[in-house]
């Protein structure tokens, strides 16, 4: 279901509805490409997307079904300056819930693609996730790191260079596994880049 998916022959309500419906799917390719087109939908029809806030804001309530609605709400973000704020204290929410805590992070970095100055005080945050120990935390926080070009981090993404553990990454329109070792190096190409 990806955003020429959902496009074809449905009205603005169903469209909407196939969105939603993606965010809570258990395919993970699916749930990004549903947050991507959410994003789309708030660029091209903002009210349609505040006509269904009340429902993705009460998502977050319930554990089970978020799975998507943060990188939902951080495509929503980057595409309607005015939520911005609104959705970042929504999305710290998520911070230490295990379960969502790589939406938390890709949603703040693609926030942070677009208004950097607006995500500076979750990059605590987002340091905080080497402590955890797990992989899929690491690696979203190391790739993040990259995007943003936090130079400062450069030392603690290093130690990774070596490190084989794999975990899923969404790029290039794509869920693809990594080893951390290579979300490392890239990272650390594009802090790099970001100081010249």
């Amino acid at each position: 279901m990806g955003p020429s998916d959902i496009d074809k022959g449905t009205t603005g309500r169903l469209r909407t509805r196939d969105i939603i419906a993606g965010l809570y799917g258990v395919d993970m390719q699916r749930r990004f490409e549903a947050a991507r087109a959410l994003g789309e939908l708030a660029k091209d029809d903002p009210e349609a997307v505040m006509r269904v806030w009340n429902r993705i804001f009460y998502a977050f309530d319930d554990t089970m079904s978020c799975w998507g609605v943060a990188e939902g709400l951080g495509e929503v973000a980057r595409n309607l300056p005015s939520m911005r704020p609104k959705i970042l204290a929504l999305l710290r929410k998520f911070r230490d819930d295990e379960a969502s805590c790589q939406g938390f992070i890709w949603a703040v970095c693609r926030i942070g693609q677009i208004d950097r100055e607006l995500v500076d005080d979750f990059i605590p945050d987002l340091e905080r996730m080497f402590g955890s120990g797990a992989s899929c935390m690491i690696g979203q926080a190391m790739w993040a790191f990259g995007e943003l070009g936090v130079s400062e981090e450069e030392p603690l993404v290093r130690r990774f260079l070596d490190d084989s553990r794999e975990t899923w990454i969404y790029e290039n329109e794509s869920v693809r596994t990594r080893t951390l070792g290579d979300i490392a190096d890239e990272a650390l190409k594009k802090i790099k880049d970001s100081m010249r």
